[in-house]
């Protein structure tokens, strides 16, 4: 994980420690798109890129993640506070990940809205 300078606003710097290794890299990167291209001052800018990333991804902050997976020549749904362990589980269980995948869309487009969950093995 690399080291990155805090964020100038408090709230700012406390809810990029939530975010994962891409997610903070690609609200670090906006930041200084913004502050550089769009002249803003630093802090202005942090904030802006912290929205757009919740824009984009509006779980980010969950702390949860849902691995679409292929398993048995079928699709499967996995949800995950640990993404690292559940990505060796599939591979240890013979499937594979196809993507990470926002949590509200698949509850909605796959389960109605409605999901029962059963824990693994």
């Amino acid at each position: 994980m690399q080291a990155y300078v805090s964020p100038t606003d408090p709230l700012v710097a406390e809810l990029v420690t939530r975010l994962d290794d891409a997610l903070r890299e690609d609200f670090e990167e906006r930041a200084g798109i913004m502050e550089v291209d769009g002249q803003l001052p630093r802090g202005h800018a942090e904030c802006c890129a912290l929205l757009d990333v919740l824009h984009r991804h509006p779980a980010a902050l969950t702390g949860i993640s849902v691995l679409q997976i292929e398993l048995d020549g079928g699709t499967e749904w996995l949800l995950t506070t640990e993404l690292t362990y559940a990505r060796r589980y599939v591979a240890d269980v013979g499937g594979h990940e196809i993507a990470v995948r926002n949590l509200a869309d698949v509850l909605l487009t796959q389960y109605g809205g409605v999901a029962v969950l059963s824990t693994l093995g």
